[in-house]
C-alpha cells in the first residue's frame, strides 16, 4: 500500500511543521503532487482514505486533505517538442508518443497547513 506509506510522511511532515505550536491543530492539509504522477491516475478517495488513517491519534487527525496537481516539463522524443504536462497519460498532445517527464518536481510535496488555533 503505497499511498499509505505517503500519506504516512505527509502526517509526519505536518508534526514536524506543528512542533513548538501550542495548542494548534491541522484542518486542512494542501498537497501539490506532480501531474505526471500514478497518484492522480487512480480515484482520489484511495489517497484521501489513506491520509485518515496515517492522522490517526496525531494533530493531523480529523484534518483535511486536498489535492493540488501540478504540471511540469516534459519532452517528446518523436518530434523533439518541449511540452507541459498536465496530466498522466504519458502522450504527446501533438503526435501521439509518449513523452518523457523531467525531474523539475518531486512526485509529491506538502505545500500548506491551514490551522485551528
Amino acid at each position: 500500500m503505497h499511498e499509505f506509506h505517503l500519506m504516512t510522511q505527509v502526517v509526519k511532515a505536518v508534526e514536524t511543521g506543528l512542533q513548538g505550536v501550542a495548542r494548534a491543530k491541522s484542518i486542512v492539509v494542501r498537497v501539490k503532487i506532480r501531474a505526471s504522477s500514478h497518484l492522480l491516475t487512480q480515484d482520489l478517495s484511495i489517497l484521501h482514505t489513506a491520509f485518515a488513517l496515517a492522522a490517526q491519534g496525531t494533530k493531523a487527525d480529523g484534518a483535511t486533505l486536498e489535492v493540488i496537481p501540478l504540471s511540469g516539463d516534459a519532452w517528446c522524443p518523436r518530434c523533439k517538442t518541449d511540452l507541459a504536462v498536465t496530466g498522466a497519460d504519458g502522450v504527446c498532445p501533438a503526435c501521439g508518443g509518449s513523452i518523457l517527464s523531467g525531474p523539475d518536481a518531486p512526485e509529491m510535496v506538502v505545500h500548506e497547513l491551514v490551522l485551528e488555533e
